[in-house]
């Protein structure tokens, strides 16, 4: 077999022991004392830095777990080894995580789960065959992956993806599961699948395999003459995002457009963006952020000396308040603007949804937003000194506009839209259709009204 170029991963997603199948002897391996010495490190380094890692540790008591952990470390591993006994007790929040970015199934060409996936009600369903076996069609559950159930394999491989809300982190696994399988179970070149309690032996799929063509980062559509929709990958990068949206709603401003809907179903990015991008939309005072508790530590020193008549110290934290601020930009749009929101909602995109809820100057339509509206923010990164491996660390806790306190849910819609299966496994955009639906029942109301 030919042997596959290498192939490196870096995960740090806004991302319990498992036996390593099978060691690449060319990967460094570090002795227990190393390893022992950077679980040490990193659990240290997470209490001093981390905005709420301590209270976590404490009310999960999180010791006994890592002594149990240090005692099984007998042998040597590599930091593959180190990242899959360690992740899960890193991934508290969407900010927080520990990055591999070793090699991965370097001596397999087909290493990789063979399907892409759709994961609904807690079942893994075929959504794309890319196996050489046709008769597997999209649709199809699969029951078992080399013997083991699928409900297991979801439910093990989510500890693995940092976030606060099974919702996000299930979207993330579904688009990932190919990387998280290998990164978790090893590499194979064979897969023994059940599906409708038969049996197939496949061979694995290439890395070239799960390439998806690009999409624009940046998107302005029109419908029925008087509603626009305005789709953002990220709120990022800065000079093209506000390029864009000055761009779009010069046309818009130029057309007679009554309605807006903004995609916010992605959305991570800088809060600044999302506050410049409500600027067009708002003539009302708003605010991105109501509150953000930094912790004070060796990661946050410049940051607060920067930022110290800002706010105040107080508990080991800087405390900074954000009063609301009046909309400054110029082509404002005064119709009705529609927001889409989902699970993937997340970072500033929860902050977005958030925050047009809580001041009534948009209509939330979807599912609620992967984040809650008082979870962790901002990062940062440290290094372990045996391994080398890098830890991203949140910084703050953040809190969101109306968030009562509230650190379970997310921003809950005012139209709640579920998707079926078939939504998910069509790509359909379901959660546009149903706003373009609200849109025009609106304007036969309001032509009914007229008349």
């Amino acid at each position: 077999m030919r042997k596959n170029k290498r192939k490196s991963i870096i995960l740090w997603l806004l991302i319990f022991p498992v036996l390593l199948i099978a060691q690449i002897e060319s990967v460094e391996h570090f002795e227990p004392k190393q390893i022992k010495a950077d679980t040490d490190t990193l659990i240290y380094k997470l209490k001093d830095v981390h905005p709420t890692f301590l209270n976590h540790y404490e009310a999960n008591n999180l010791q006994g777990r890592i002594d149990s952990i240090k005692e099984s470390i007998s042998k040597s591993m590599s930091s593959l080894d180190f990242y899959r006994i360690m992740q899960p007790i890193v991934a508290v929040d969407g900010h927080t995580s520990l990055l591999y970015n070793g090699p991965l199934c370097d001596n397999e060409e087909k290493p990789l789960f063979p399907f892409k996936v759709i994961i609904f009600n807690n079942e893994l369903y075929i959504k794309e065959n890319l196996s050489t076996n046709e008769t597997l069609v999209k649709g199809s559950i699969i029951e078992k992956i080399n013997g083991v159930s699928s409900g297991d394999i979801i439910r093990n491989l989510i500890r693995y993806i940092s976030g606060e809300k099974d919702s996000y982190k299930t979207k993330r696994l579904e688009k990932d599961f190919h990387i998280y399988m290998a990164l978790v179970y090893g590499s194979f070149s064979d897969f023994e699948i059940t599906l409708n309690e038969s049996e197939f032996q496949l061979k694995g799929a290439k890395w070239d395999d799960f390439q998806e063509a690009s999409k624009p980062k940046f998107e302005l559509r029109f419908y029925d003459d008087d509603i626009a929709y305005i789709n953002k990958r990220m709120y990022m990068p800065p000079k093209d995002f506000m390029h864009f949206m000055d761009s779009a709603f010069t046309v818009i401003s130029g057309k007679q457009i009554n309605y807006v809907i903004i995609d916010n179903l992605g959305g991570s990015g800088l809060s600044d963006l999302a506050d410049s991008l409500m600027s067009y939309f708002t003539s009302e005072p708003y605010c991105m952020i109501e509150k953000k508790m930094t912790k004070i530590s060796p990661l946050t020193e410049k940051f607060i000396e920067n930022k110290k008549t800002e706010g105040t110290i107080q508990d080991g934290y800087f405390i900074q308040e954000y009063p609301e601020h009046n909309a400054n930009s110029k082509n404002r749009f005064s119709g009705l603007t529609y927001i889409l929101t989902g699970p993937l909602s997340y970072s500033t995109g929860t902050c977005f949804s958030a925050a047009a809820k809580c001041f009534q100057n948009a209509i939330i339509v979807g599912e609620e937003s992967g984040q809650p509206l008082v979870s962790n923010g901002d990062r940062n990164q440290f290094s372990l000194p045996e391994t080398k491996m890098v830890c991203v660390t949140a910084l703050s806790k953040v809190y969101m506009p109306c968030n009562n306190n509230d650190q379970i849910n997310g921003v809950l819609p005012d139209f709640n839209v579920a998707p079926t299966l078939d939504d998910l496994l069509n790509d359909r955009e379901y959660t546009l259709e149903y706003a373009l639906k609200l849109i025009r029942e609106d304007k036969i109301e309001i032509s009914e009204y007229e008349q």
